[in-house]
């Protein structure tokens, strides 16, 4: 039913019990002249507490001495309203986050007559805000500084919106370079022919996400292989806001994964000639009734099972120190007399006589005896194998620094490709001059591997037609002494049967 106008609230009824919003008139001076149960809810004065004082009592005091509240009055009065948030303060001395609207009032005559001001507690929203712009915040500068990842963010037509540190170190644009362009400049032309970028995206879009691994181009113009996986991102509708997309650059890994296969189909050669041969010897054997001839026979039938025991030897070392299997004890040790042993211990038939290794030599190091045996015994059968008959292979001693002892193997073979010498390390590696030369691949690594486990560093330099050097550096607890000029041996010569008329050291 209707109310009489009796029974209908006052304007001041209605105000006075709003209790969600502070509702106060202010005098031209900002005087308080009414106050409503929201007032006294939100700042915790009553109404006989607060009529008559200041609306500036309640401003923190660094407001106060600012003359925030005088500013407010007076922009209001000039512009006829105006918003202000920020912390105020409650009878009890704790702080809201106030969100006020003060309007300037006007009499008949259009004079001021006052203010009006709204106050809206917003502290816990306020505090949301916080917290989520802090772990915004916080976000991106985890992601800003992520460096083995590209992580950039992408508008729906795929324009790049964020760039970290990652994105720098992988495809090599700054931030500045690559905000605002489409992300399809980093992949190659053919690719963007076929229109592979904008279908990453339409997958993304339509399944959440995607995963794509192939050649992509920094900006210096070279190729890395990446691993990239994009994913949607979405409105509390349903709509795509954009995509998040992170690369991690797996050159090493794909280049080791295509020489791990090179090797696997060049071991399975290499592992089917001695075996052929083997069948072909024994069954040469058997129906060979000349004692000289079975006896070359049997001779050259050993020599194929010797490289066939000696490929399986050397995968089984490197598996066991790839795995761990391995433990290298460290002790003070001479290096040099390891050398002679293990140039002692080598075959005749592998042409161990041509090594030139001072008798006298003494190069203590912080060494394994074992591993160094190996590393020794690893680089001497390189430098014979993959050099003339007629040419020797040095072994020297020196000290380049304080508390380090060198060892450097020099041959006289066909040296290294200058563009194979950064990846000759590498496991599988053989060089493009050693493609058909037999072997692993893993020669080399073995010597890196064994060399780092003792704390030093191994290093190779090569020139074609001229021989390669390979340098190993160790700790060295005291000085090197070396051995007076005539007490070096010298280099005898020998006729050996060598594995290949010219080399490489390729392991």
């Amino acid at each position: 039913m209707d109310l009489g106008p009796e029974q209908r609230p006052s304007f001041d009824d209605l105000v006075g019990q709003v209790v969600d919003y502070a509702i106060i008139g202010l005098d031209p001076q900002g005087t308080i002249l009414t106050w409503n149960l929201g007032a006294e809810r939100v700042k915790g004065y009553t109404a006989e507490e607060a009529i008559g004082r200041s609306f500036s009592m309640f401003y923190p005091e660094e407001d106060q001495r600012a003359g925030l509240p005088l500013n407010l009055l007076m922009t209001a009065r000039a512009e006829g309203r105006v918003e202000h948030t920020g912390w105020r303060v409650r009878k009890d001395g704790t702080r809201f986050w106030g969100d006020v609207v003060i309007t300037a009032l006007t009499d008949s005559q259009g004079q001021p007559a006052g203010y009006t001001k709204v106050t809206r507690d917003l502290t816990e929203q306020h505090a949301l805000e916080t917290a989520l712009r802090t772990s915004e915040e916080r976000l991106r500068l985890l992601v800003g500084q992520v460096v083995d990842y590209a992580i950039v963010a992408l508008d729906p037509q795929g324009i790049i919106q964020t760039w970290n540190l990652g994105a720098e170190r992988v495809k090599g644009y700054t931030a500045e370079e690559a905000i605002g362009r489409s992300f399809s400049m980093f992949y190659t032309e053919g690719d963007r022919r076929a229109g592979l970028p904008m279908q990453l995206l339409a997958e993304a879009r339509e399944k959440g996400r995607v995963e794509h691994t192939g050649w992509r181009v920094r900006r210096d113009g070279s190729r890395f292989w990446g691993d990239v996986i994009i994913t949607s991102m979405h409105d509390d509708a349903g709509r795509v806001t954009g995509y998040a997309k992170v690369t991690r650059d797996r050159t090493d890994a794909k280049a080791l994964e295509d020489a791990q296969d090179a090797f696997y189909a060049a071991f399975n050669h290499d592992f089917r000639t001695p075996i052929t041969a083997l069948k072909g010897f024994v069954d040469a054997i058997r129906f060979s009734d000349a004692q000289d001839e079975r006896e070359q026979l049997i001779a050259r039938a050993e020599a194929s099972a010797d490289r066939l025991l000696g490929m399986v030897e050397g995968l089984v070392q490197f598996a066991r120190q790839r795995a761990g299997q391995a433990t290298v004890l460290l002790a003070d040790i001479d290096i040099a007399q390891v050398a002679r042993n293990a140039v002692q211990d080598l075959a005749p038939s592998l042409g161990s006589s041509r090594v030139n290794l001072a008798a006298d030599d003494v190069a203590l190091a912080q060494a394994n005896g074992v591993a160094m045996h190996r590393v020794v015994s690893n680089l001497v059968v390189n430098a014979l194998k993959y050099s003339p008959a007629e040419t020797p292979v040095d072994i020297t001693f020196d000290r380049p620094a304080p508390g380090r002892v060198r060892m450097t193997v020099t041959d006289r073979g066909r040296g290294i490709d200058a563009e194979d010498l950064g990846t000759i390390f590498n496991e599988f590696a053989r060089g493009r001059l050693a493609q058909n030369d037999g072997g692993t691949g893993l020669g080399l690594a073995s010597v890196r591997e064994l060399v780092e486990q003792q704390h030093g560093t191994v290093d190779i330099e090569s020139a074609i037609g001229v021989g390669t050097t390979v340098t190993v550096e160790l700790p060295s607890p005291r000085a090197l002494r070396g051995a007076a000029p005539t007490q070096r041996s010298s280099w005898s010569t020998s006729v050996v049967v060598p594995t290949a008329p010219t080399g490489q050291s390729a392991g």
